[in-house]
């Protein structure tokens, strides 16, 4: 069995995203996610996209080639990238800053956000918002 390794990235929208557009990346990364065993977290705010995301060392080696040559980012930069011996997130979330109502007709979607307790100190949070507490929408 391949090692746990976790990976941090973030980058921008290479055109801006729409809504519609963010529902759909959301609703497919998270069924791949799930398939793929992945765990860790999505966040997306201020035209900003932050993933951690967890899981054997050859599936996010391969998931990490194909965001970086995803035509829909640009800027990307890997914050960190470190082996693991157990996961700090349960699933694969996405964190969003707005209103949870709006996703009430779409279950999958709603599934996938929620609040998350990063580790303290996560680099992810340095590299989006210079800080390591709770996300709150």
């Amino acid at each position: 069995m391949s090692k746990l390794i976790e990976l941090t990235y973030v980058s921008e929208p290479a055109q801006g995203m729409s809504f519609l557009g963010l529902m759909r990346l959301l609703y497919h990364s998270y069924l791949r996610n799930l398939r793929l065993e992945i765990t860790g977290a999505l966040i997306f705010e201020n035209n900003q996209f932050g993933q951690v995301i967890e899981g054997p060392e050859d599936v996010i080696n391969a998931l990490w080639e194909k965001i970086q040559k995803d035509d829909r980012h640009k800027n990307i930069r890997l914050v960190e990238k470190k082996s693991i011996s157990g996961r700090n997130f349960e699933k694969w979330t996405m964190v969003f800053q707005g209103d949870k109502e709006l996703f009430k007709g779409l279950p999958e979607v709603s599934a996938a956000i929620e609040e998350v307790n990063f580790p303290v100190g996560h680099p992810l949070l340095t590299a989006l918002r210079g800080e390591g507490k709770k996300i709150n929408k």
